[in-house]
Parts: C-alpha cells; structure tokens; sequence
C-alpha cells in the first residue's frame, strides 16, 4: 500500500513539474551598458541591479530570461520593433511610451548633473534657456529629462555614440556641458584615467531626477500583457518587502 501511494506521489510530482514546464516562458530583456544598473563584470557575467530583479521576478514567476546588452540605440530598436520583448532601464518620456508599456512603478532612479571643464566660466542658473550659445555633448538616443527634451531644439547639441567621448569633447574644449548621471561621470572618469586636473565637475542646480523603469514591447503588446501584469505585481511586492531596498543598497545606490 505505501509503495502505491510513493508511486502516486511520484507520477503527480511528475506532472506538475511538466505542467510548470509547459507554461514557462522564454522572454528577452534587451538593455544598455550603464553602470551599477547593467554591465558585464570582469568574468562576462552582465549583472546589476536591473538585471538582478529581472532576473529575480522572471524565476519566480517560472520563466526563463534571456539578457543581451546592446548599444542603447540598437536596443530600443529591438525592442520598438518585436525583436526582444522587455528594455531595461529606460526612463519615460512621451516619445517612448508611443513603443513602451511601462512598469507601474520604477526601481531606482538617477540625479543629473550638467558638468564642466575646470576652470570654465560656464555656468547655469536652472533656466536650460541660458544655456543658448553653448555647445552640450550628449550621447545619442540618451534622455536627460522631460524639461530637457522639450529644449534640445533650442539648444545646440553634439550627439557621440558613447559618454567617455562626451568627456574627451569637452576637455578638449568642443563643448562646453555634458549632461549625464553622477554614476556615469564616475564610471567614465575611471575608464579614461583623468587626472585630478582633467577632472570635470559638476554643477549646481541638478538639471533633473529620473526614474529607472523596464519596459515592454508594445509590437508584442497581446503576447506580453500577462507576463507584463504578473511583472508589475512581483515588483511591487519587491518594493514593499524591502528587497528593492536591499538591492539598490549592495550596489551603493539609494531609494
């Protein structure tokens, strides 16, 4: 009798774990090389904290998760267009939420800063329309903020493919700000070897507060609607336990 009702256990764990396995999903989540949110370390692995809590929700919800990071430009791309299915860690803007359904809540954010040469005389009083007559490097298809966007027509604008030539533009003297987050100048700086006289700073006011979000296809918008609500839901749960938290803290980042 006992080995009947082992042999019944056995087949009933069996075709729960093939039912759990016909109802897991292979999504993509394309993102950009930003540090602390998405990067390779120096074994290959792409970590972060975008990258942990994607991969956190997907296991527990019995997915699977594919991470491929690509130049942010080409990842919207993929995403705009049903390549891949999910865009970490883009902020919102009017633009993108045209291709992007949104996260109800984000899971970090950045303060922006304009930054200078030392020993510029460029300044900024809050207004973006004193910054007129002057040339900003920016990294191409990068948002610095909604008030930002609306101004760039006003405004003249070096768009390079990465942030360290922003910073090179800049100490050579072809621009005159960078605007980009203090996590970004930092990792730029190290990779560029600055001395403490090549170092550019950074000024006051803030220029903006974004907000990091994970963003689905809205191409595949049908297929992905839900998964995107029980994504939404885990987040939220992440957020009121205290694992946000906890993870923003072990990258040295705060709420």
């Amino acid at each position: 009798m006992m080995a009947i009702r082992i042999k019944i256990l056995c087949v009933l764990f069996i075709i729960l774990m093939l039912s759990a396995s016909a109802n897991a999903e292979t999504y993509i989540f394309a993102g950009g090389d930003f540090p602390l949110l998405s990067e390779k370390n120096k074994d290959g692995d792409i970590r972060g904290i975008a990258v942990d809590i994607a991969r956190k929700i997907t296991e527990r919800l019995g997915h699977r998760i594919i991470v491929r990071l690509y130049p942010w430009a080409r990842a919207q791309h993929m995403v705009k267009n049903g390549i891949a299915d999910v865009l970490f860690p883009p902020y919102k803007t009017p633009e993108r939420e045209k291709w992007l359904d949104y996260t109800k809540r984000p899971f970090a954010k950045d303060e922006t800063f304009f930054f200078v040469r030392q020993g510029s005389q460029s300044f900024w009083n809050g207004d973006l329309a004193s910054l007129r007559g002057k040339k900003i490097g920016m990294v191409l298809k990068w948002s610095v903020g909604p008030d930002f966007e609306k101004a760039k027509k006003s405004l003249s604008i070096e768009y390079v493919p990465n942030i360290d030539m922003c910073f090179r533009m800049l100490i050579q003297e072809y621009v005159d700000f960078v605007p980009t987050q203090l996590r970004e100048a930092k990792s730029s700086f190290k990779r560029l070897n600055l001395t403490d006289k090549q170092l550019p700073l950074r000024i006051f006011p803030k220029l903006t507060i974004n907000y990091n979000y994970f963003g689905f296809s809205k191409k595949k918008q049908k297929e992905l609607s839900g998964f995107k609500r029980s994504f939404d839901q885990a987040l939220e749960r992440m957020h009121k336990n205290g694992e946000i938290l906890e993870i923003l803290t072990a990258y040295g980042m705060s709420n």
